[in-house]
């Protein structure tokens, strides 16, 4: 997200913690400890660690939907949320299929199978192939994958794909959300993100013609400047 934030670093001051399981934060081995409710206790401690009585939250995909999640459950902490395909929604069917006919690479240690398949799922063959034409940024994805036991991978997918629907719980949000869908994302789609933004009270939502599950990186000047637009709303 640091590139997407980097205009606004002069009004803001950003900070992109790594969740559980990601980045240099501690791996798990049980898929419950990968849940949203564990994240979101994770960040309210880590607010109350800088002394942070309230924040802006965002994210995309998994880190938008914990986004929201902190909004529906720990709403005096949230000020406001920036949801980039955040999904509150049970993975569809055919990705649950998906993760079962890759589960076995996973299971097999053959990490780089497995990350440069799901790419082709979120973004596509051409997506993949720009990433691995820049070799020191693919290197730096797998280092952190490889920072994962064969058992802490498979407890964080596993969650992934066995998470149930929470869409009723975002009902209770009363923070300013913005939320912003990717045209051709098939999870969430279009529709899905119009039912979210139906539910929150007051939710904006914006949606990026022929964008992906990342429109942030591949139309990024739409995506700040929806963003510029929403921090301005909150007064940053």
């Amino acid at each position: 997200m640091l590139p997407d934030v980097e205009p606004f670093l002069h009004r803001v001051r950003a900070l992109l913690p790594d969740t559980r399981g990601h980045g240099r934060s501690q791996r798990f081995e049980r898929p419950e400890d990968y849940g949203y409710g564990a994240k979101a206790a994770d960040l309210v401690a880590w607010l109350d660690t800088l002394g942070v009585t309230a924040a802006v939250f965002g994210g995309v995909s998994m880190g938008a939907a914990l986004s929201l999640w902190l909004a529906a459950h720990h709403g005096a902490r949230v000020r406001g949320v920036f949801s980039i395909s955040g999904p509150p929604y049970a993975p569809p069917e055919e990705d649950r299929r998906w993760w079962a006919a890759h589960r076995p690479l996973v299971a097999a240690g053959r990490f780089d199978e497995y990350f440069d398949a799901n790419v082709r799922l979120r973004m596509g063959d051409l997506a993949l192939a720009r990433l691995k034409a820049r070799p020191e940024r693919y290197a730096e994805l797998m280092e952190s994958m490889g920072r994962h036991s064969v058992a802490s991978l498979l407890a964080l997918l596993d969650e992934t794909y066995s998470r149930p629907e929470w869409l009723a719980h975002c009902a209770s949000i009363r923070c300013p959300v913005q939320i912003v869908a990717g045209e051709r994302d098939h999870f969430p789609t279009v529709e899905m993100s119009r039912r979210l933004a139906a539910i929150i009270p007051g939710a904006r939502l914006h949606v990026v013609a022929g964008g992906p599950h990342f429109p942030n990186r591949s139309h990024r000047a739409e995506v700040q400047r929806v963003m510029d637009v929403f921090l301005s709303s909150l007064g940053l």
